[in-house]
């Protein structure tokens, strides 16, 4: 009987417990869920930003190359890894198209003309390059995996080297018959590869 009273007192504080928490499906209980939701989202986030690699915050910079830091999570660890380096490659994608349209607009500035198939032909070489430079010559240089919570984290450092865009900047504005026969072409040319070096000097 002893034991019989001791139960249902244990019993009865547990159910005591238990009605001081809000009631399951009350707006009550959807706050508190959502509130740990958050803090436990908080609490990852917290943990990534920690975690992030040295050469991930501070990128390593050269006047040779382009370089960027992508990460990605999954639960998978090759889509983790693609997610990575796919945002690593967009970046990368930026920066390639900023390059080689820049460096059009310096030999358009040096050849003087405002000539509408001149421009033409220089958005279509600039397109080419572009596409052509972002399907190849990205070479990894860091990567790095961690698990946060039930998920794959990953880091992938990519450098492209924008010499060999700008080259075949360079070689496409060469074969192209409309801007290299333009009055002022050899001079612009010039004046493009000198500051195409001079990038790579600095």
């Amino acid at each position: 009987q002893l034991f019989l009273s001791t139960s249902i007192i244990i019993f009865s504080g547990f159910l005591g417990a238990c009605s001081t928490g809000p009631k399951l499906g009350s707006p009550e209980a959807a706050i508190k869920i959502a509130q740990e939701v958050k803090e436990e989202k908080e609490d990852t986030v917290e943990q990534v930003v920690d975690n992030i690699p040295d050469w991930c915050l501070s990128i390593p910079s050269s006047s040779l190359a382009r370089l960027a830091c992508g990460s990605g999570n999954s639960s998978n660890l090759n889509m983790a890894r693609t997610r990575a380096t796919l945002d690593a490659k967009r970046q990368l994608a930026d920066m390639i198209d900023s390059e080689i349209s820049s460096n059009m607009e310096d030999y358009l500035s040096s050849l003087g003309t405002e000539s509408e198939q001149v421009k033409q032909q220089s958005e279509i070489i600039t397109k080419n390059v572009t596409i052509e430079a972002k399907l190849t010559g990205y070479k990894q240089l860091e990567v790095e995996a961690q698990n946060i919570g039930n998920k794959y984290q990953i880091y992938v450092l990519l450098e492209y080297p924008i010499g060999q865009a700008n080259q075949a900047l360079v070689n496409e504005i060469k074969r192209n018959e409309t801007l290299s026969t333009q009055e002022n072409a050899d001079n612009a040319l010039e004046k493009l590869e000198a500051e195409i070096n001079k990038k790579k000097n600095k």
